[in-house]
């Protein structure tokens, strides 16, 4: 038999209530927000003969005098906001990835198998060429 979830109280609460708060403030700030049609008939966008990509460069490097029209710095700002936010997203699942056995952090490419002893006919790895600190060649 199942039984239901259960809240628990504690330290772990005070983080999903601030999740929940900044979900909640997002969600207003999408819900009050005005979509006007950006067209230009409405005064807003680019025009068809001038690069979006360019004109932000240009606006990164403080290259004014090349922007063929101005005012592209609120994009700017909104590309490197993202930017950010990918960064910040890709960090965290490279931590979240990480796996542990016993509190021990496992490495990805581990060997399972048995190890090998440097007495067993092993030798040194060299990288200079073949040649090891002895003179004779490796093979």
């Amino acid at each position: 038999m199942t039984t239901g979830p259960k809240l628990r109280l504690g330290k772990t609460l005070v983080p999903g209530l601030l999740a929940v708060g900044l979900f909640a403030v997002m969600a207003l700030i999408a819900v009050n927000t005005a979509f006007e049609p950006m067209t230009q008939a409405a005064g807003a966008g680019f025009p068809d003969d001038v690069s979006i990509t360019a004109e932000l460069g240009y606006a990164l490097f403080g290259f004014d005098e090349l922007q063929e029209i101005g005012g592209t710095e609120p994009f700017l700002a909104a590309v490197l906001l993202v930017a950010v936010a990918l960064d910040a997203a890709l960090d965290a699942s490279l931590v979240l990835a990480k796996r542990e056995e016993g509190g021990e952090p496992v490495a990805a490419l581990s060997t399972t198998g048995e190890v090998s002893s440097p007495s067993e006919g092993a030798q040194p790895a060299v990288a200079d060429g073949g040649e090891s600190e002895t003179g004779g060649e490796t093979r």
